[in-house]
């Protein structure tokens, strides 16, 4: 059986460079892993098109040359598109390939998904074992009912079993097949994010945002069938450091972007992993996403002392709100406006060479001019390096995406805008497009203190990598803010959204 997982080309976010905006798709990479053990006589391979820059023709001339039986697909929202383009080529060039479609997307809307005609089977969740026991069963001629974690088109509907559970045990998992993708070109040529590789220690969340559909993704179906409950793992600190050290020493990484939801969730894996990491004294840089609350918790106990020491130079932390009741809306706890102002200023004071963003959600039902200026007056008194304002968005799987449909307030349906940049949903006073105008003014309008802000970071001598990332940031804004206004005078009275996104070059080719 020969089974490829591709990575379709696709758009650059519009803040990011080709060098750092593509990781090595690590879910790809472990599911990848998972099949090598399990399947040793199978070829498997994965096709990253954004990681090598491979456009739709080179692909489909790749493809033709050593043809897959198995093509495996898995994406977020807003290139779910671009999958089901490779999907529809598949199908008219080699009807006989089954396609097998996973990841938050595919996950979340298998019906719709399935009822293309152009995708065979999804998988529910992580995909690692039901991957493998789908595949085993379509080898063995055996009814895919017997495969939990599946959705497939049977009898004129789409048949549902049910969920497989999560991976209790994450030491279990093979490694990643990290020699299967051109692991030296990601991060090439980048200053901020050098020999960058994506690496992930733990899965699920601790929280249940109403925005997210990654914590239900991961999460563990409950008693009663209805749903997913938060369900938070981690692979132990010494499978994690083993992981780092390979990575490390065969493939010359430098830079580890943590995937995890959240990284500092456990404090017992972030101490011993940091002893460990400081022990094999390797010089690396690290990014992670975390929560604010357990920042505050970790300083208290010592350990974000050792985490900046051990390469932590980047974070990233979701602010979401500058109020309760907006976080109450949203449906996250225990991070509020004040213990969120003590995370940043730890940050600030204690370990000013750590790069901060911030992200914060605009676009909530009862939204008003006040409520923005708060956000923004929020975000200077975090004092934070810098901030992302991204428009509440209605992914599919979400509670967000539910109550959307329910009251008829999505105004785009276009699945390539939701990007997080282009507002989708109008709110009780404005449109989706007023609130496009509205997110300009947020992100890039000129005054005094927004001049003066970043005139204090880019003129910061203490750090040279905090600068040069600030220095990016702010010149990706300004050819954002150039193109909307050029937009503006171009298409004044257009009623179509605005997408950012850069075409690459390769695109096409």
């Amino acid at each position: 059986m020969n089974v490829a997982f591709v990575r379709t080309p696709r758009y650059v976010w519009p803040f990011n460079s080709e060098t750092s905006a593509f990781w090595q798709p690590l879910g790809f990479l472990s599911l990848a892993g998972q099949l090598e053990r399990d399947f040793p006589k199978n070829s498997i391979k994965i096709i990253d098109c954004p990681g090598s820059r491979i456009g739709w023709k080179t692909l489909l001339a790749t493809l033709r040359n050593d043809w897959p039986d198995v093509l495996c697909i898995g994406e977020e929202t807003v290139s779910a598109h671009e999958a089901l383009r490779l999907a529809g080529l598949a199908k008219e060039l080699r009807p006989e390939t089954l396609v097998i479609a996973g990841g938050v997307f595919f996950s979340c809307t298998a019906e719709q998904s399935l009822g293309t005609g152009l995708i065979d089977y999804v998988v529910h969740g992580e995909g690692e074992e039901t991957l493998a026991r789908l595949l085993t069963a379509i080898r063995d001629g055996a009814d895919p009912d017997t495969v939990e974690g599946i959705s497939y088109w049977r009898a004129g509907r789409v048949h549902r079993n049910e969920l497989h559970p999560p991976i209790p045990d994450m030491d279990m998992l093979p490694m990643p097949a990290w020699s299967k993708v051109p692991m030296h070109r990601y991060g090439q040529g980048s200053r901020n994010h050098p020999a960058l590789v994506s690496i992930e220690h733990g899965r699920g969340c601790i929280d249940r945002c109403r925005f997210c559909n990654l914590w239900q993704h991961m999460g563990l179906p409950s008693n009663d069938g209805r749903g997913v409950l938060p369900y938070y793992r981690t692979k132990s600190p010494e499978r994690s450091l083993e992981e780092v050290l390979r990575l490390h020493r065969d493939y010359g990484r430098r830079t580890f972007g943590w995937v995890d939801p959240t990284w500092n969730a456990d404090p017992q894996w972030t101490d011993h992993f940091c002893d460990l990491l400081l022990g094999a004294d390797i010089p690396i840089w690290q990014t992670a996403w975390l929560r604010a609350d357990c920042v505050v918790r970790d300083e208290e106990l010592g350990i974000l002392e050792k985490a900046v020491r051990s390469g932590l130079c980047q974070v990233m932390i979701g602010v979401e709100r500058a109020d309760e009741t907006g976080l109450r809306t949203v449906n996250k706890h225990a991070n509020g406006p004040e213990v969120t102002a003590r995370a940043f200023e730890i940050f600030r004071r204690k370990y000013p060479d750590v790069f901060t963003i911030g992200s914060m959600l605009f676009g909530l039902w009862e939204e008003t001019h006040d409520s923005l200026r708060d956000l923004v007056r929020y975000r200077y008194r975090l004092g934070m390096d810098y901030c992302f304002f991204i428009p509440m968005t209605p992914n599919p799987g979400t509670a967000v995406h539910e109550e959307a449909l329910e009251q008829g307030v999505i105004e785009v349906s276009d699945f390539r805008a939701y990007n997080f940049h282009t507002p989708i949903m109008r709110t009780r006073r404005f449109s989706a497009k007023q609130l496009e105008r509205l997110y300009f003014r947020l992100a890039f309008g000129i005054s005094l203190g927004r001049i003066a802000y970043y005139s204090k970071y880019l003129l910061d001598k203490r750090s040279a990598r905090r600068r040069r990332v600030a220095r990016s940031l702010l010149r990706y804004g300004m050819q954002i803010a150039i193109r909307h206004i050029g937009s503006r005078l171009c298409h004044p009275f257009s009623r179509q959204p605005t997408v950012y996104s850069r075409k690459p070059a390769w695109y096409d080719s």
